[in-house]
């Protein structure tokens, strides 16, 4: 029976696909609150007093919880890829590698790069007022700064390897390349349905953003690219310049009051919900494709 299951997974059918997604998405979903969870079990979380002397424990609790999830992420994702395509894990483009740490800093660089010019472009125009601009050295502001680069770069990882990584790679082969990009894409958009300003124009924006995530993909054959990318995009936009607030008492060094038509800036909770990020992200997305098709064979080399 068991071998039956796995030979059906295994069928290169876009149906096949679609479950084997939902199991490893299901699976890498749960490994965060577990992880978490099994880092608090001791803690006494009935009494606030007590909680608030473990400050300290409580912060480094979090970081080696978020650490362990990606760790456990990245073995569980390869043993999908493995057990249920019964494919090398190599075709995750997940490796690690002497690339690794390239493609980590630079798609940090890049995405702090985009933001700051957003947010300048934005202050030029007077949409962000700077109200203050915190300590860097206040202890407060540190520690929080520290568990949210970690938190960042956690949900950056866990996104990117769980969609871009194995949902496209389990899907090629299987699903024409333009349903695969859109339906990547949409699920990607629906993951944010949650947020308040979430609408027509987050939809489609978080849309193209998928689509830069993927084109990313295909051009550094690597997803660590777009993991920095992400991570930088999450920390950068809530704990450096303040444009969104992710809801977890994050504390940023620019404190802003954000005026700008909702329409273009989106909102705190999504950025991503204005047309300025449309811009952005569509002409990125549309560069690295040009660059793809300037390579020898053009896009069907991918």
């Amino acid at each position: 029976m068991l071998h039956q299951v796995a030979e059906f997974m295994a069928r290169r059918v876009w149906y096949a696909w679609v479950l084997r997604v939902a199991i490893c998405s299901a699976g890498t979903v749960l490994i965060g609150p577990l992880t978490a969870a099994a880092a608090f079990l001791f803690l006494p979380t009935n009494d606030p007093d007590a909680l608030r002397q473990m400050q300290g424990f409580l912060i480094v609790a979090i970081i080696v919880s978020s650490v362990v999830a990606m760790m456990l992420t990245y073995q569980f994702v390869r043993l999908c890829f493995v057990y249920l395509d019964r494919r090398d894990p190599r075709e995750l483009r997940m490796n690690i590698d002497a690339r690794m740490p390239v493609m980590l800093i630079s798609g940090f660089i890049v995405a702090a790069n985009i933001l700051t010019v957003i947010f300048l472009f934005q202050w030029s125009l007077g949409w962000v007022v700077v109200k203050s601009v915190s300590d860097p050295f206040d202890t407060i502001f540190l520690w929080s700064t520290l568990t949210s680069l970690v938190q960042f770069a956690s949900i950056g990882f866990a996104e990117e390897v769980r969609y871009r990584a194995y949902g496209y790679a389990s899907g090629e082969g299987s699903v024409p390349a333009p349903v695969l990009v859109i339906a990547n894409a949409f699920i990607y958009a629906l993951l944010h349905i949650q947020y308040n300003q979430f609408g027509i124009i987050a939809f489609f924006n978080l849309m193209v953003i998928a689509g830069f995530y993927i084109a990313a993909l295909h051009f550094f054959n690597s997803i660590w690219f777009g993991v920095g990318f992400h991570f930088a995009w999450d920390f950068v936009q809530v704990s450096v310049f303040g444009l969104a607030f992710s809801g977890t008492g994050n504390t940023s060094l620019i404190v802003i009051e954000q005026s700008g038509p909702p329409l273009f800036v989106g909102g705190r909770a999504l950025i991503e919900a204005g047309l300025v990020y449309f811009v952005v992200f569509a002409a990125a997305t549309s560069l690295i494709v040009y660059l793809l098709r300037q390579r020898p064979g053009g896009l069907t080399a991918i």
